[in-house]
């Protein structure tokens, strides 16, 4: 069981448990004292006439617009219909899931005005798996993911919107029904809280986190194969050489692919000096691996924040920079309601453009490595033309390349950042918006198609592996535990199949055998690359 409250921090592990585990969550017993809490202070300002953004004015360019407190529930439900305004197929169902459970996380804190009654539905819905399609069309990420909301907001109230349900789709209404679920009767503010927020931005960047580092684990356990593949020259990658530079990216690149040619029977440790795809991978990949880990704090800072709009605060919670005007006095302490930014998703923006940028560069060196396997003017002769002994009669590996070099392609488009365009919105009264969730979800799909590249480069680097260890092996005995060897005998092994490959065929099949062993996490076992707990490279 996942808890959430003020009092517990929500971390990317929490988050992956929940969405690709399917374990439960539960709030905290002090949430539901400070839910109910902030909740008699809504119902106070009511009360009282107070004028609240949201709660008694109407939305954005019309925050000037009075609302009577008697209207307070019916603006709730107002914005959850007139903002279901997206368009086009559905979000992923994980990246659904996700948003619903980040915007649990964010309303259990305390500081928006949500009931627990209507935070239950949303808990019990999330641990039935009652999850709502959700047009992909829809945030501008500027307050936060309105449309991807209210449709999630919808499917809470038991409206007549499709959701998934036990290996079913069907409406939410008779979801509820089947599951018993309270269906949520949005009071005054909760409409507003329920809609505002990054939610969608940052399942869409945890989900996209969590396959960038499947990916570039698999990257560099791959190297390990194309290293020995091709008889690298070794200096490149000696301690001494990154010492010199201060560079701890690169330092901890050089260490795990130096892992790879200890003690190897294919590697040059007597030669001069290899092409910029092999001698210059600590300065290549480091500075990206530095990239792609450092996003991991902002993440989970994101994750655990609240971040819709007006906040509540009591008490000691108030900073001392409130001007004491705003101090409304309630149940023996000062609360106060503040009107901020914290929907806008440009830090989301900000770390999906870092990762995209650096996938491009990734996937321009695994092509250049896929070319060198292919080419023996670039390799000195160590593999044949396109990977088979008889070219010609044979075209062998080589339309894998061209495909490796269309996915480079798509890689490196989208890779072009998100964060400097801007179109305004509500009238200009939201005039800088941050596109949170296009670039979210364009990172998603580059990780697509890098996966995709990693599977077209494991079924080329096994079989290059595989001509240079059959031709070695007649004069030099492979040590058994060569991590390269290990992997080799691995993928032999899942693969049923003998390599070198000499046969002509289409490549689906082995494309799909590579991809069991890219998702199995073996290879990463076997490396012993835990990227995700690395922390030189992220202080």
């Amino acid at each position: 069981m996942i808890y959430i409250g003020k009092e517990h921090t929500f971390t990317l592990e929490d988050f992956r448990k929940i969405v690709f585990e399917r374990k439960k969550m539960a709030i905290t017993p002090a949430a539901i004292i400070r839910l109910n809490k902030t909740r008699r202070f809504i119902n106070h300002l009511l009360e009282n006439n107070i004028k609240v953004y949201g709660l008694t004015t109407g939305f954005a360019d019309l925050r000037n617009c009075p609302v009577s407190p008697n209207d307070a529930a019916l603006l709730s439900n107002n914005i959850i219909e007139s903002h279901d305004a997206g368009i086009g197929p559905s979000l992923p169902k994980d990246v659904v899931l996700g948003a619903m459970v980040t915007r649990a996380v964010s309303l259990a804190k305390g500081h928006s005005g949500f009931q627990v009654e209507s935070l239950m539905t949303l808990i019990d819905m999330i641990n039935h798996e009652i999850i709502p399609f959700v047009p992909q069309t829809g945030s501008l990420g500027a307050s936060g993911d309105l449309a991807f909301l209210a449709r999630v907001g919808r499917a809470m109230r038991g409206d007549d919107v499709p959701v998934w349900f036990q290996d079913d789709i069907i409406s939410a209404k008779k979801a509820l029904k089947l599951a018993k679920i309270s269906p949520f009767a949005p009071q005054a503010k909760e409409g507003l809280a329920m809609t505002n927020g990054t939610s969608f931005m940052i399942s869409m960047m945890s989900i996209a986190y969590l396959k960038e580092i499947n990916a570039f684990e698999n990257i560099l356990a791959m190297q390990g194969l194309f290293l020995n593949a091709v008889g690298a020259v070794d200096a490149a990658f000696n301690g001494c050489i990154q010492e010199v530079r201060n560079q701890a990216g690169q330092a901890e690149i050089a260490k795990i692919l130096s892992g790879y040619l200890k003690d190897s029977p294919f590697i040059d440790f007597m030669g001069i000096q290899d092409d910029y795809c092999i001698r210059c991978l600590p300065q290549l990949l480091g500075p990206k691996l530095e990239m792609i880990l450092a996003q991991r704090l902002k993440i989970e800072s994101e994750l655990d924040a609240v971040t819709d709009n007006p906040l509540i605060f009591k008490d000691y919670e108030i900073s001392d920079d409130v001007y004491k005007g705003r101090m409304i006095p309630f149940e023996g302490e000062n609360w106060v309601v503040l009107s901020g930014g914290n929907f806008h998703g440009e830090c989301i923006t900000s770390m999906a453009d870092t990762i995209a940028i650096a996938n491009a560069k990734i996937a321009f060196t695994m092509e250049r490595q896929i070319t060198y396997m292919l080419n023996p003017f670039r390799n000195k002769n160590r593999l044949p033309a396109y990977l088979v002994p008889r070219s010609g009669l044979s075209s062998g590996y080589m339309i894998t390349q061209y495909t490796a070099n269309g996915l480079t392609q798509k890689i490196a488009a989208l890779a072009s950042p998100t964060s400097p365009f801007n179109i305004t919105s509500a009238n200009e009264s939201e005039d800088v918006v941050s596109y949170g969730a296009t670039a979210a979800q364009r990172l998603l799909e580059q990780i697509e198609r890098l996966e995709e590249l990693n599977t077209i480069y494991l079924t080329v680097s096994v079989q290059a592996y595989s001509i240079a260890r059959k031709k070695l092996s007649s004069s030099h005995p492979i040590p058994p535990n060569l991590l390269s060897e290990r992997l080799f005998q691995i993928i032999q092994e899942i693969t049923a199949e003998e390599y070198p490959i000499e046969r002509e065929e289409n490549f689906q099949k082995r494309y799909d055998k590579m991809r069991i062993i890219l998702n199995s996490g073996l290879k990463q076992k076997l490396a012993e690359l835990p990227l995700i707990d690395l922390a030189s490279c992220t202080s």
